[in-house]
């Protein structure tokens, strides 16, 4: 009887009716593709951390961002709401997972039986409801997760009064989910990684090691001593001799001492000595006093961190390393140790030298060579080593002297055909068109540059040396640097020079002329078309113009008395445009 009932137990399923054989296998499918849904994004959402989703969806939200990493952050957008409590999504999937795994291994108990039913059951557990959904959803966890969204909500809502508590004690006893941090170590080795796999430059991870280390860095270790710095006594006398020097040594800031190197009373930029006049012969006191630039000084523990917050605030790129020498019976004094520069932070971020001025190796050379092939002219060159063949301002001299005109001589801020004044630029670009004028001790003697009551057609400005101004109604007066004469000349047609402009005869003397021609070109600038096609359609249409006013019997307007510019092609003048003789050809 025994033996009968377990032959009859052993095959129930057979003598099951065909369409309940369909309905359970069905079933049996539909609760393995459940499981390995479950099981599948149990690993797949849940290695999806907070910040991680959170990355992806800032860099596919970038301006510069690929169409893959657009595609991450549409997927992570949408995964983050249901990812943000990590203890209630868990304990959903895990539930279902359980419940669905627990039912399904009771209908495959009763379709199957003995040694075949254990190899099936955990065949169809192990590879379709464990390995396989697991594998694909930890390769493919943005697409998966994102496209799952619907059921994994339904599994949520429906076990949430099941899951909510069991979640609220996860939270309780292990705290809130915070997301995957790394320290500055971990992130070298994951940095390394990369360079492996050729995601990042070895370059690039050198700067970014750098940028994380750099602030734990004191000044003392990248410093340059003092002995080693290049700097100036402030008896110093600014001649041709000594700013030809100073410029050759290749240093943009150049420290300057009292008494001695330990007393640093300011610095000085080498662009700054454009403004110094040679003939004076003025000390370096008087012109730290002027053009000097503050100290800012630190101490040798300081880090690298703090000293680059400095520089960023505008205080100067250069700083001194001082420190209290309490060696010996007298009382402690301060003790310049050095200098750090900007360049020597920069250098530890990019975790490379750049060779400058301020380094140690081969600093001569490189020195040099920079001089020598230099990629911006400072014009300072020009002036001090005395170039005969420059006939025109350099750049940087004619930004120096447009800001100072326009912000001192109103004819300079006269507006333009737009009614604009002009501004630094254009008048920049005015004065590196001028005629550069040089006028040397053995050349003597010179005639003069304006000769009071003689007609002008433009203004001089001194650039070097000074001149001798007379007038009738006053006696002669020396006039230097950066002085404006016949500054009317450059409005008024046929102007006379109101002052007697002349050349000393022992001295060098460096001016530039600025013609009305220009100056009004700078105003109401015209543009000329040199394409002949052009030229003949402008040609054509003004003889139909003008066929069709006498015509009409049409005659123009009488001149306005009122001055137009030659070059004033604006709407509102009355001067008609004619053909010149280069268009007529």
């Amino acid at each position: 009887m025994d033996v009968s009932r377990r032959h009859l137990d052993d095959n129930a399923f057979d003598l099951l009716p065909t369409e309940e054989q369909v309905l359970r296998v069905a079933l049996v499918v539909l609760l393995v593709l459940l499981a390995a849904l479950f099981s599948g994004l149990t690993l797949g959402l849940m290695c999806l951390d907070k910040f991680g989703l959170q990355i992806v969806v800032d860099a596919g939200e970038d301006a510069h961002a690929t169409e893959d990493e657009k595609t991450n952050a549409k997927y992570a957008k949408k995964i983050q709401n249901v990812r943000q409590d990590g203890h209630l999504l868990l304990t959903s999937l895990l539930i279902a997972n359980v419940s669905v795994n627990t039912i399904l291994s009771i209908m495959l108990a009763d379709m199957t039986s003995g040694v075949t039913g254990f190899l099936i059951s955990t065949v169809v557990l192990v590879l379709f409801g464990e390995l396989l959904p697991q594998a694909l959803c930890s390769r493919h966890p943005l697409f998966i997760g994102a496209k799952s969204l619907p059921i994994v909500w339904f599994f949520v809502v429906v076990l949430y009064v099941i899951a909510k508590p069991i979640a609220l004690v996860l939270d309780w006893m292990l705290g809130r989910e915070i997301g995957n941090l790394f320290t500055k170590r971990e992130i070298g080795k994951m940095l390394d990684i990369h360079v492996k796999q050729n995601l990042l430059d070895a370059d690039e991870t050198d700067i970014m090691r750098g940028a994380m280390h750099f602030k734990a860095k004191v000044v003392a270790s990248v410093m340059t001593p003092i002995d080693q710095v290049y700097s100036l006594p402030t008896t110093t006398k600014l001649t041709l001799a000594t700013i030809r020097h100073i410029y050759q040594q290749g240093y943009s800031r150049i420290p300057v001492y009292h008494k001695d190197i330990h007393d640093i009373v300011g610095l000085i930029f080498v662009k700054d000595l454009i403004f110094a006049d040679p003939a004076e012969e003025t000390t370096l006191l008087h012109f730290v006093h002027v053009f000097g630039r503050g100290v800012h000084r630190v101490w040798p523990d300081s880090t690298l961190g703090d000293v680059l917050q400095a520089f960023k605030m505008g205080r100067t790129h250069l700083a001194l390393v001082h420190d209290v020498n309490n060696a010996g019976p007298g009382d402690p004094f301060y003790e310049t140790k050095g200098i750090v520069t900007l360049e020597d932070i920069v250098e530890e971020i990019l975790q490379a030298d750049i060779y400058d001025e301020s380094d140690q190796i081969d600093a001569d050379v490189t020195r040099k060579n920079r001089l020598s092939h230099r990629s911006y002219d400072t014009g300072v060159d020009r002036v001090i080593l005395d170039d005969d063949r420059t006939k025109k301002l350099a750049k940087p001299e004619a930004d120096a002297l447009a800001k100072y005109l326009v912000a001192s001589e109103p004819v300079f801020l006269t507006p333009d055909a737009n009614g604009v004044p002009l501004d630094v630029a254009k008048v920049s670009n005015l004065l590196s068109q001028s005629h550069l004028l040089e006028f040397r001790a053995q050349d003597s003697p010179h005639a003069e540059l304006l000769t009071q009551g003689k007609a002008t057609n433009g203004c001089v400005i001194v650039l070097q040396g000074h001149v001798i101004v007379s007038s009738n109604s006053d006696s002669s007066t020396k006039r230097g640097l950066w002085s404006l004469f016949g500054a009317h000349a450059l409005l008024e047609c046929d102007a006379e020079s109101d002052v007697t402009v002349d050349l000393p005869p022992d001295e060098y003397v460096r001016c530039v002329r600025v013609s009305r021609l220009d100056f009004q070109a700078t105003l109401f600038p015209m543009n000329i078309a040199e394409q002949p096609a052009v030229l003949a359609e402008r040609r054509l249409e003004i003889q139909i113009h003008q066929v069709h006013q006498d015509h009409n019997g049409i005659h123009h307007k009488p001149l306005s008395p009122v001055f137009h510019s030659d070059l004033d092609q604006s709407k509102d003048t009355d001067v008609p445009y004619t053909l010149d003789n280069r268009e007529s050809m």
